[in-house]
This record gives C-alpha cells, sequence and structure tokens, in this order.
C-alpha cells in the first residue's frame, strides 16, 4: 500500500511540476455576438422541453461558440450568443461559410405568454437592437 501511495505520489509532482504558468501565451477573451435568425414553436405547452435552433456569424476564425446567453426575468428572456475569441495573430477574416447553427434546450415553466428579447447587436449609437417573440403556453 505504501508502494502506490509513494507512485501515486511521484505521479502527481510530476503532473503539478510539468505545469508552467506561462503569460507570453494567447490570451482568451469573451464577446457577445447577435444572433442572425431563430426559430420557435407556433407555441409552447406548459411543462414541455424544446430545442431552440439559431444561427449567428462568426467574424474571424478566432471566434469560437461558447454558450448561449439567457437572462430570465418572469416570462421575459433577453438572448444573446457569447463567443469565446482565441487572441492569436493568425486570425482570418470570415466573408463565406462563416454563419454557424446551435441549439438551447427550453422549459415553458409558466402558462403565461413568453417574451423573447433577441439581442441583434448594437446601433449607430452604440445601443442595444433587440428583435421581440413571443411564444404563447397551451395549457
Amino acid at each position: 500500500m505504501k508502494l502506490i501511495n509513494k507512485a501515486l505520489c511521484l505521479v502527481l509532482i510530476l503532473f503539478v511540476s510539468s505545469c508552467s504558468v506561462d503569460d507570453s501565451g494567447d490570451k482568451q477573451t469573451f464577446e457577445m455576438l447577435p444572433i442572425e435568425s431563430i426559430v420557435f414553436p407556433d407555441e409552447f405547452v406548459m411543462g414541455g422541453v424544446y430545442d431552440i435552433d439559431f444561427t449567428f456569424i462568426r467574424p474571424t476564425s478566432c471566434h469560437g461558440y461558447h454558450d448561449i446567453f439567457i437572462s430570465a426575468d418572469g416570462v421575459n428572456r433577453t438572448v444573446g450568443v457569447t463567443s469565446i475569441v482565441f487572441g492569436n495573430s493568425n486570425c482570418i477574416e470570415l466573408t463565406d461559410n462563416n454563419v454557424a447553427q446551435q441549439s438551447f434546450r427550453f422549459k415553458a415553466l409558466y402558462d403565461q405568454t413568453y417574451i423573447f428579447h433577441i439581442w441583434k447587436g448594437t446601433d449607430g449609437n452604440g445601443d442595444d437592437v433587440f428583435e421581440d417573440y413571443e411564444v404563447p403556453v397551451a395549457n
């Protein structure tokens, strides 16, 4: 048993010592991207779970999908895309094949109409622009 503990400690020490903290590496940041299109059902059934498909534009080869951003306030949902941006100098602006598709799961918990505020980006003044969708809930 002592031999196994010593071997485990040795492997752990080698693993920890092989890691390096190097600040010269590329940084990763997160950036909100507008939703290009989204598809909702005509109605929800209370308690039902739905896959909601959406698309967004990847502006550069350094942008990748990280997660969907959803802020809830009662039956109101504000929705946007969180992208991870890999900060290397080899980023290429994407003009072709830059539309990405993802989906998220949504469960209808209330018996009231849901209002989705889909983030479409900002206008010329830097103000957020939203497109609203209302999805009624059938009982």
